[in-house]
């Protein structure tokens, strides 16, 4: 997911000039492609059908990463790939949490778990803080030179 919108983000402001709804599109082309290679590649997807086992619950998850995937590239093509990152990343401490507290879900609050979500955020947070402080300090250096 971070590798490709690293990707998305590089060509998508490369890019610039087209429309959004253009950019997604060829985009999607190149995916779809992709994941037919990648179905045709375990010799067994094919053989039952494709869509063979998808349930209503399976058809809603992958609604939902329709649309997630829609509005991530519109995000994208607004900011960059690591606010995108960020964003995901609080959006996985936010599910967590609901995980734990609502109560038609079993999970229980567990540290281990919780700190691996706040060292991402942590990080990607710091590498954003520093990257306006490190381009500061190589102008001073080359200042200074």
């Amino acid at each position: 997911s971070c590798l490709c919108a690293v990707l998305a983000d590089k060509y998508m402001k490369d890019f610039k000039n087209l429309p959004f709804y253009v950019q997604l599109a060829q985009l999607k082309v190149v995916w779809t492609l992709t994941i037919l290679v990648i179905s045709f590649a375990d010799g067994t997807t094919w053989q039952q059908g494709f869509f063979n086992g998808w349930t209503p619950a399976a058809c809603g998850v992958f609604s939902s990463f329709i649309v997630k995937c829609w509005s991530t590239m519109a995000i994208l093509s607004l900011l960059d790939s690591v606010l995108k990152n960020i964003g995901e990343a609080s959006a996985v401490l936010v599910i967590y949490f609901m995980n734990v507290c609502l109560p038609m879900f079993p999970d229980k609050f567990e540290v281990p778990s919780f700190l691996a979500v706040m060292v991402v955020i942590l990080s990607v947070t710091a590498y954003v803080g520093a990257k306006s402080v490190c381009e500061k300090a190589a102008l001073y250096d080359k200042m200074k030179k």
